[in-house]
């Protein structure tokens, strides 16, 4: 098993109190080295809103893809159960799985 270097960031460009639309999650993934990790799919990430604003829910990835540099990646993720986003901050976990290579890191973004 080897870790997975794990950066992200979150930002709200569209998404809104009241609204589904998506909240972007830019995610950098390197080996030890500082190689980019390439080929990585939906199914090797998991995002989980630790901290949630006051009524928020639970998220899910409505849809990713590859960046154009290697090892970047965007996710875009919107509350499950057809909920609306809510106002406030909301610190979301990370979480990086390729094989038995693995990542993770927080990411959080003010919902106004």
């Amino acid at each position: 098993m080897a870790r997975l270097i794990v950066n992200a960031l979150s930002e709200d460009t569209v998404a809104a109190p009241g609204n589904r639309l998506s909240n972007y999650i830019c995610v950098s993934v390197t080996d030890t080295n500082g190689n980019p990790v390439m080929g990585l799919a939906i199914e090797n990430f998991k995002v989980d809103p630790m901290i949630s604003a006051p009524g928020g829910n639970l998220v899910h990835i409505l849809s990713f893809f590859a960046g154009r540099l290697p090892g970047f990646y965007y996710l875009n993720v919107a509350p499950e159960n057809m909920a609306s986003w809510k106002h406030g901050v909301y610190i979301f976990a990370v979480a990086v799985q390729k094989g038995n290579d693995k990542g993770q890191t927080l990411a959080s973004v003010l919902m106004d």
